[in-house]
């Protein structure tokens, strides 16, 4: 297996969430990256899986909801589209009890064509119970993931895996392995 580290947002305070937010271009990098994977001789097209991690894992997920030749994916699967969904439904209609009822459908989420793998931890960003209830929606819907959730006793709970990365990504990379047909060692 080979990785092409690609950092879409950069580092140090230059990178601010406030001026990320709303960047087309994030999205369209994706298949910009892709066309270059697939133009090299040393690539099987058939086999490009995509993992991000932290918060740009919601661009990722836009980002291959428009670019169907991914073969697996590692992101939150449109979990932070359907949540702002469900959080704008519920500030509009907040008293409406039908409205609550209804599914919430997300463009990201339901435009994702390959498998993903949904990997948070206990203490991460967003609730466990809420990504668990989300992700159930996504397989209701017939979306084919994954969802990982560590807990505190194994570790790899905190965001972004910071407090066992290294069990996190074992987990990880055994799924995208698995995934692309590849046999673990």
């Amino acid at each position: 297996m080979s990785v092409l580290a690609v950092d879409l947002l950069g580092a140090g305070a230059s990178a601010r969430f406030e001026d990320v937010v709303g960047r087309s271009d994030l999205e369209a990098t994706i298949g910009q990256i892709m066309d270059y994977l697939v133009e090299r001789d040393d690539v099987d097209e058939h086999r490009i899986a995509i993992l991000a991690d932290g918060w740009s894992s919601s661009f990722v997920a836009r980002g291959i909801a428009f670019d169907d030749r991914f073969a697996a994916a590692v992101c939150d699967g449109g979990i932070w589209d359907l949540n702002e969904r469900a959080f704008l439904r519920d500030l509009v209609a907040p008293s409406d009890a039908n409205a609550l009822s209804r599914p919430v459908f997300s463009r990201v989420a339901r435009n994702i064509k390959c498998p993903v793998l949904i990997s948070t931890g206990d203490r991460g960003w967003l609730k466990a119970e809420r990504v668990k209830e989300l992700y159930d929606g996504l397989k209701a819907d017939g979306r084919d993931v994954t969802l990982k959730i560590f807990t505190s006793e194994e570790t790899a709970a905190a965001q972004g895996h910071a407090d066992n990365t290294a069990l996190a990504n074992e987990f990880i990379f055994d799924w995208i392995a698995s995934r692309l047909g590849i046999e673990a060692h």
